[in-house]
């Protein structure tokens, strides 16, 4: 994509920047704000004025953020190759890091089902043009994991719908976004391809709207495309510079998303016309 074009995305600005590697917008039970920097090995809260303070350090390198009804934090940690559970005194403990017996390879993102199980992707970190096939796990609250999906070319960003009756995964060296349907018990029973995109595109982060519309982070063009729940392309933001690779809907009326970009180490934000589903 030439370098020069642009279609900026209503009310577009950064946010702040200095963040080194930020990955894994998510929003708390107050409303505010946390990414990561995978580079310090730190999780941040970030104001309305972009004011950054520090809540937790890992200690590894911090990836994807979910928080749960409880205000506790999830972390995807890809060097300790784990999920962290960080309670809201800040202690740290592990939910898993293995799946019968094999150590995980380096957990990326993460999302809760209805029931609250906890979904991850743990891609194969292998070099290209090695397609990377991995599993979709999940895990319970007690720490126990199995298969959700299986045969994904590098699982990447992962969501849930409004309706929570399909999530969404990204899978980045197949230049691809499927959905799989669940059933009323979260067991998966279809899966269905809703949009191939071109090279390079390597889809990653996600992000929908109440009324279903799916924003794909394309940090491959530098890009974010905007599709509507069959994976019609309604509109491609492409701002110069920038290189957007995950987001979330958040603000007073969660309208405004708000982009990683560790090209650029800083974190974006714009508006949206219809609000967004929060990160569970």
């Amino acid at each position: 994509m030439n370098s020069e074009l642009a279609n900026i995305p209503p009310d577009f600005k950064v946010l702040v920047s200095g963040i080194l590697g930020p990955e894994g917008p998510a929003i708390d039970a107050e409303g505010r704000l946390h990414v990561v920097s995978a580079d310090d090995g730190v999780i941040l809260s970030i104001s309305e004025t972009g004011e950054v303070l520090e809540v937790a350090k890992t200690g590894g390198r911090p990836n994807g953020l979910v928080f749960n009804s409880k205000n506790e934090i999830f972390v995807a940690d890809a060097e300790l190759k784990a999920i962290l559970r960080i309670d809201i005194n800040g202690e740290i403990d592990v939910l898993t890091d293995s799946y019968e017996g094999t150590s995980l390879g380096g957990p990326n993102d993460l999302c809760f089902l209805p029931n609250g199980d906890l979904l991850f992707t743990d891609p194969v970190r292998r070099p290209l043009p090695d397609p990377a096939i991995s599993p979709v796990y999940r895990v319970t609250p007690d720490g126990k994991s199995s298969a959700f999906a299986d045969e994904l070319a590098y699982p990447n960003g992962i969501a849930l719908s409004p309706n929570q009756k399909q999530v969404y995964v990204s899978e980045t060296r197949a230049q691809r976004l499927v959905a799989f349907t669940i059933n009323e018990s979260c067991q998966l029973i279809d899966q269905q391809l809703i949009r191939r995109f071109r090279e390079p595109g390597g889809p990653d982060g996600i992000a929908i709207d109440v009324e279903g519309n799916i924003f794909q982070a394309l940090p491959g063009i530098r890009a974010i495309a905007y599709l509507n729940p069959a994976g019609k392309m309604i509109d491609l933001y492409h701002v110069p510079s920038w290189s957007p690779e995950n987001l979330a809907f958040g603000g007073n009326d969660m309208k405004t998303l708000f982009v990683c970009g560790s090209a650029q180490n800083s974190i974006y934000q714009f508006r949206h016309s219809i609000a967004g589903t929060k990160l569970v």
